[in-house]
């Protein structure tokens, strides 16, 4: 008996010394300036942020390096693939109409930062391809607020590998005033829209500040009322929501009575709801499970309601929220590639990317796309192009998407991203059991209503893993699919 309990022992401080290896330490040094981002960002935990405005900061300079970098190239008359920098900031807070009216920060204007600001922030990138039939890329993060922290790290990666490319370039034909090494030159442009929820990046919710959910909310004009007026039980939402929406429930007298009178007993009083309200959700969780099964609860919940506004999974009251505005400008008018027309002689083609986290394989990746005639092209060269990648996807996409039928209004869906001119991909990395996923959002949302928010390191835990190992696989397996859609040349 002894041995087994020095064994547990062992196994138990082997295992807190992996956790304390295994999270990333405060990273102090990770300049912005041209010096530090070419010789001093040598630790992958630069491209982490640890909060909204840290990230925001760090994609905005980098769009504002490449700018330089234009400038010098062309007065070192050194030839770089880059040949444009345009970038772009919706104030989520401003009126709609203001969005039609934005200025652009050309290559020759430094973009601002206002501290406070919930804003989206997208860069257009217009490089130099040697290729035919070029496919334009989008890429966004924070869709889903919280989510966002993974995506943002594979934006702010891939400008740096770009600001140090374009460095190397800048020193290798220094004088040499080349104007293209491309025999048959195309251009392609990449659109980077970081932070597609900043209210809910910046407070560590899934939703944004009207407790929308974004990936719900992007409804079809002619579909708006079927979906708005339809029975709210549709999905059995109704059944569900005592345990999905909880109210305080008191904690039992047995348990109040036993509470030591000190006058720590408020403290620990607090400490107490905050475990039976935990306890409590379990329960009902479990309950649904038993019931319903897995899969039936799953598509339950994550097919969206329409009715109730303190509710999770909520997708709005028909009216597209603004953050879906500024991404639809973004796409159609910043960018120009026209994707809302219809009109397939004006639109482009274009690859999008959609980042989140939550489902799946713990660190690993599954691929969601709409399986129809007109996309089997795009999925053929996908799945070639996935196929060559060091991280390749390892979670079932049938699995993690099993649920999701009949869930309407993905901000990467058919309005904003009509077939067959935009093929979209929502690239989802596992973190937690889809149970404590679940657990996270129903206390976070009872405390962002009811409480002070105390339950948002719930979700900041269940979507954005801290460590070391997580982190590593997860930024890999996403920069190297961004890479690989530079690729795409669709016939």
């Amino acid at each position: 008996m002894l041995q087994l309990r020095r064994i547990f022992a062992a196994a138990a401080i082997a295992h807190i010394i992996w956790i304390w290896i295994d999270t990333p330490k405060q990273v102090f040094f990770c300049p912005l300036d041209r010096g530090g981002l070419a010789n001093d960002w040598t630790d992958e935990n630069c491209y982490w942020s640890t909060s909204y405005a840290e990230s925001r900061e760090k994609f905005v300079s980098l769009g504002n390096r490449l700018r330089d970098q234009l400038t010098i190239s062309k007065d070192e008359k050194a030839f770089i693939d880059l040949l444009d920098v345009q970038s772009i900031t919706y104030d989520i807070a401003s009126d709609l109409e203001e969005y039609k009216s934005l200025q652009t920060v050309d290559a020759t204007t430094s973009q601002t930062i206002t501290p406070g600001k919930d804003t989206i922030d997208a860069i257009l990138l217009t490089v130099r391809v040697p290729e035919n039939h070029v496919v334009n890329i989008i890429h966004s993060s924070g869709t889903h607020g919280v989510e966002g922290y993974l995506g943002s790290a594979v934006q702010i990666r891939f400008l740096h590998e770009l600001f140090l490319q374009n460095e190397a370039s800048i020193m290798q034909n220094k004088g040499q005033g080349k104007a293209s090494e491309y025999e048959n030159e195309q251009v392609r442009k990449i659109l980077l829209i970081h932070a597609v929820n900043p209210f809910g990046m910046r407070h560590h919710r899934r939703t944004n500040e009207n407790n929308v959910d974004l990936n719900r909310n992007v409804l079809a004009p002619d579909k708006i009322k079927d979906v708005i007026e339809r029975d709210p039980n549709y999905f059995g939402y109704v059944d569900l929501d005592p345990a999905l929406n909880p109210v305080d429930s008191p904690i039992p007298r047995q348990i109040v009575k036993d509470l030591p009178e000190l006058s720590s007993y408020n403290a620990i009083h607090e400490f107490m709801k905050e475990v039976w309200s935990i306890a409590s959700v379990i329960g009902s969780i479990v309950k649904i499970i038993a019931s319903k099964g897995y899969s039936n609860g799953k598509r339950t919940v994550v097919s969206a309601q329409y009715h109730k506004k303190e509710g999770i999974f909520y997708g709005g009251n028909g009216r597209w929220e603004n953050s879906v505005v500024a991404v639809q400008h973004a796409i159609d008018e910043f960018a120009g590639f026209s994707l809302s027309s219809r009109d397939a002689e004006t639109q482009s083609k274009v690859f999008w990317i959609d980042v989140h986290t939550g489902l799946g394989k713990y660190g690993s990746y599954a691929l969601i796309e709409k399986e129809t005639p007109e996309n089997n092209l795009w999925i053929s060269q996908l799945n070639r192009l996935v196929k060559g990648l060091e991280e390749k996807q390892a979670s079932s996409s049938k699995a993690v998407s099993s649920g999701y039928e009949q869930t309407v209004g993905f901000i990467n869906g058919d309005v904003l991203c009509a077939p067959p001119s935009c093929f979209a991909v929502s690239q989802e990395f596992g973190t937690r059991p889809g149970v404590a996923v679940i657990l996270s959002l129903v206390l976070e949302n009872k405390g962002f209503h009811w409480g002070k928010n105390e339950f948002a390191y719930l979700t900041s835990n269940a979507f954005q893993p801290q460590r070391l190992s997580w982190r590593r696989v997860a930024l890999r397996g996403g920069s190297e699919l961004l890479l690989a859609s530079l690729k795409f040349q669709p016939r």
